[in-house]
């Protein structure tokens, strides 16, 4: 049974235990765990504004009451899997001691390995044609900085730092895609040991 309440003459509108800021969010939410589900299944040219709500059980309205299209809600969707990648790697890149290289690897296959979903969207999907292109160009200068100012702080010259930077950060994303796609083939431990090493060869190469 549900309520239509205020908890004060000023305070939100309670319905069923919720306010509307809540539902929304919640609503919000569902969509974008219902798209996850469909990049999972069949890439982001799954995720449809029809499929979604399909997936999500709700109507095309509270769609459009989140996203204004199925390319904004991709949009949102990408960015905020970014973040949710960019966390665990600053933690580990901003020390400074001579397990850093490796823990950092290690936690950065983890978080690949972690939810494929989200790896899929992330290192996949901007190689196929899903209007992912700006988004991408907008979100990886945030991983080449934190590549160039902490990884790399040894390199003294400036170019050569931010060479080494954006090429490790593109070549990375190609690797796991290929990874991830199934072309190339490697264990967790190859994978690991050879970011170590490329950490290692780029510093030795500009020093």
């Amino acid at each position: 049974m549900h309520s239509d309440q205020r908890s004060d003459d000023s305070g939100p509108r309670i319905w069923g235990g919720t306010t509307l800021s809540e539902r929304k969010q919640a609503r919000r939410s569902a969509l974008l765990e219902a798209a996850l589900d469909l990049i999972g299944e069949s890439g982001a040219a799954g995720v449809t504004m029809r499929a979604v709500c399909r997936r999500a059980n709700l109507t095309d309205r509270y769609f459009y009451e989140s996203f204004a299209s199925r390319d904004e809600l991709l949009d949102v969707l990408y960015r905020q899997i970014a973040d949710d990648f960019l966390d665990p790697m600053t933690a580990f890149a901003v020390a400074d001691d001579a397990s850093r290289d490796r823990a950092l690897s290690e936690a950065l296959v983890d978080k690949v390995l972690e939810d494929p979903r989200k790896s899929r969207l992330f290192l996949v999907e901007p190689y196929s044609s899903t209007g992912l292109g700006q988004t991408t160009i907008a979100v990886m200068p945030a991983f080449t900085r934190l590549i160039q100012d902490h990884l790399f702080s040894q390199i003294d010259d400036p170019v050569r730092r931010r060479l080494a930077a954006v090429t490790m950060a593109s070549g990375n994303a190609g690797m796991f895609s290929a990874w991830l796609n199934g072309s190339l083939r490697a264990t967790r431990a190859e994978i690991v040991d050879h970011l170590v090493a490329m950490l290692g060869a780029y510093r030795s190469l500009y020093r």
